[in-house]
């Protein structure tokens, strides 16, 4: 007659003793489940289970009574044209919700579900500059401030400000075809943050920017607007961007009269 036996050191239905599953959940605290699949020679949906049940131990409900500040972005899912939406808490470092898509309605969505009360107690909201997110903010929580962070607000800037100061200045030197080249080619270069770049890069960058006025304004703009983030006081922050808008306005004046001011 045959019995089952349970086993103290195994799960029920489990392919793995919960000595191996323990050492499988330490490690994915600091690696992803291919990297823990490959050490144990164990197969992806294996890890990936275990992966799951840890989680699930792990991550509890949040305290919606404390949460006041939220962060909203979207991030790719693998390497195709999809995508899905994250909110995280950041005083509590928790992510709370994920979604899939990045439009209007994917940021609906997660209003919809909150606990009666939680929109009216937002202080604020970190974002991207996507307009859709924006909207739901305002009409679920119309009482937020709207944060852009740093990332992104640097990132337009680059391409709307540095990159279009760029192909202006390129488009002036027609008749000097290889300072032209030299400009039309350096996107990359005026885009990358100076710790991204090799010697050979920094090198290069500096000679463009001590050659041209206009770049070299722009350029050191971009420098001035990532402070901003990072005063510790509001009234600190306040006045420098107070003072970065005046040199922003000044700069402009200055490239629409064809040359700094005496």
């Amino acid at each position: 007659m045959a019995r089952l036996e349970r086993l103290a050191w195994l799960g029920r239905y489990q392919r793995v003793t919960d000595r191996l599953a323990q050492a499988c959940s330490q490690l994915l605290q600091s690696s992803n489940v291919q990297a823990v699949a490959r050490f144990f020679d164990l197969g992806w949906h294996t890890v990936k289970t275990l992966d799951k049940a840890r989680l699930r131990e792990s991550v509890c409900e949040p305290d919606w009574t404390r949460i006041e500040y939220l962060a909203m972005d979207e991030f790719a899912l693998h390497k195709g044209h999809r995508y899905a939406t994250v909110l995280v808490d950041p005083i509590g470092r928790q992510v709370l919700w994920i979604g899939p898509g990045r439009s209007r309605e994917t940021a609906q969505a997660f209003f919809e579900q909150l606990p009666p009360g939680v929109a009216q107690r937002i202080k604020a909201v970190a974002i991207d500059m996507t307009t859709a997110y924006e909207l739901e903010i305002r009409d679920h929580c119309p009482q937020a401030e709207i944060v852009y962070d740093l990332f992104h607000v640097v990132a337009k800037y680059g391409r709307e400000v540095i990159d279009r100061v760029r192909v202006d200045q390129a488009n002036r030197l027609r008749q000097d075809r290889p300072a032209r080249r030299i400009i039309k080619s350096s996107r990359w270069l005026l885009l990358r943050n100076r710790d991204n770049q090799d010697r050979q890069q920094a090198v290069r960058l500096d000679e463009l920017l001590q050659a041209n006025q206009p770049l070299l304004t722009v350029y050191v703009l971009r420098d001035e607007l990532k402070r901003l983030w990072f005063y510790p006081r509001p009234a600190w922050a306040k006045q420098a961007w107070n003072h970065w808008c005046d040199l922003a306005d000044r700069a402009a004046e200055c490239r629409h009269q064809g040359g700094p001011r005496s």
